[in-house]
């Protein structure tokens, strides 16, 4: 491995930030399902007395002493029976640079439709006071995006989960034009003018970044360089997360692009999402699972 620059470590250093602050604005906590399980005060005090217990507590984790379903997967077997959400919900962010990590007034956010892939017809649009703050107003189970852009900050595409109910405040983080290049430089080269740049996290059903999984794009062709974060690094080699749950893809074409996820140890499909890309923008997602 190459020993890195003063420049590949600012760079590696904004993967990391831009990460965990994107996941601390944006991510949703998944629900477990709950099971009836038997009185007893003390069922276990590790994963392995559970199975134990025969096969009926196959699969299952020691939580509080008591053994239960692994929740971090369950969503997958279940159906939603929640009604359509209604109304309008707040979210609270405050725009930082991504390194030095101060507010940054006069960013300006397009709330925008999924489908309308230029935004052309925005539905409402918010500019950051003088401490960086904003007061996002969306409709419940909101589906599209956030378009941002700022004076010498990179433009991006945000794509958040959808949303039902108000948020605690968080952060939202925007990438310098300076150093939008050096944050690729260690994985596939420049961003040519004709493609994009594409940053996920995988998420599992508790709402954490998950470990284990594969990404991947049908879009990606013989330009396109695929990565996944491995111990704080990109790796174009890893095939699979580590605990991040964090990778993307480096010089995608330009339009439509579907990001899944699918468990390396069972080849399970997990979730999968549909984003826009677009030319001197950078895209964001979360990757909730399909049950999630």
């Amino acid at each position: 491995m190459k020993t890195q620059s003063a420049i590949g470590k600012s760079s590696m250093t904004g993967f990391r930030s831009l990460f965990s602050l994107y996941l601390a604005t944006i991510s949703v906590v998944g629900s477990a399902c709950s099971l009836t399980l038997e009185s007893d005060r003390v069922q276990c005090r590790t994963d392995y007395d559970c199975a134990a217990r025969g096969p009926t507590y196959a699969g299952f984790v020691c939580s509080n002493s008591m053994c239960g379903p692994d929740p971090t997967w369950s969503c997958l077997d279940e159906t939603s029976a929640e009604a359509p959400p209604s109304g309008t919900v707040h979210v609270a962010l405050t725009t930082e640079d991504l390194l030095s990590k101060k507010p940054i007034p006069g960013v300006r956010l397009t709330l925008c439709a999924k489908l309308d892939a230029n935004c052309l017809l925005p539905i409402a649009q918010y500019q950051s006071d003088q401490a960086g703050q904003l007061d996002v107003e969306m409709p419940a189970g909101f589906d599209g995006y956030f378009q941002t852009d700022g004076d010498g900050l990179y433009p991006m595409l945000f794509f958040p989960p959808s949303t039902r109910k108000q948020r605690a405040p968080g952060t939202l983080p925007m990438v310098a034009n300076a150093f939008f290049g050096m944050m690729f430089s260690e994985v596939g080269g420049p961003v040519g003018a004709d493609r994009t740049a594409i940053m996920t996290t995988a998420l599992d059903c508790v709402g954490k970044p998950a470990a284990g999984v594969m990404l991947a794009s049908p879009q990606s062709d013989e330009r396109t360089v695929g990565y996944v974060i491995q111990g704080g690094l990109p790796s174009r080699t890893a095939l699979t997360t580590d605990g991040s749950g964090t990778g993307g893809f480096v010089n995608v074409k330009l339009g439509n692009a579907v990001i899944t996820s699918t468990m390396a140890a069972t080849n399970r499909l997990v979730g999968t999402v549909a984003v826009q890309t677009r030319s001197g923008y950078l895209t964001m997602v979360l990757v909730m699972p399909n049950g999630g």
